[in-house]
């Protein structure tokens, strides 16, 4: 698996335990308003803030060396037949065989006589039999 796909799984997973893990410490914050804990959920409040900045720190400092890896791999100078995907572009057997389809195609372009037409059909006998 390529580095910047990685990468990019660690940040997506970075993220989503941190935002778990802010969505539990303000469940938490809440139960203790409930029960009049008010000063102790504002503590846990400034303690999930501070979790979800150095979280956040984290993972932009993540995505900047995902930016610069995926910067990287990108070839400089792509060449002909990597970019038309075929590895065969150059090949001299396909240059052989598209001159003959070439031919065939002028071949079959030129007009036939009746006689040529017709020779080529065969008889209705020799169809059935």
């Amino acid at each position: 698996m390529h580095p910047v796909t990685r990468l990019g799984r660690v940040i997506q997973q970075l993220r989503s335990f941190s935002d778990l893990h802010a969505g539990e410490l303000e469940g938490l914050a809440v139960e203790l308003d409930a029960v009049g804990a008010g000063e102790m959920a504002q503590r846990l409040r400034s303690y999930r803030d501070v979790q979800r900045d150095e979280a956040a720190m984290v993972v932009d400092e993540l995505v900047d060396i995902q930016r610069d890896l995926a910067a990287a791999a990108q070839p400089l100078e792509v060449p002909p037949a990597a970019a038309t995907g075929d590895p065969a572009v150059n090949s001299p057997k396909r240059a052989k065989w598209l001159a003959e389809q070439a031919a065939e195609a002028e071949r079959l372009r030129q007009p036939l006589s009746r006689r040529h037409l017709f020779g080529r059909v065969s008889p209705k006998g020799e169809e059935e039999a």
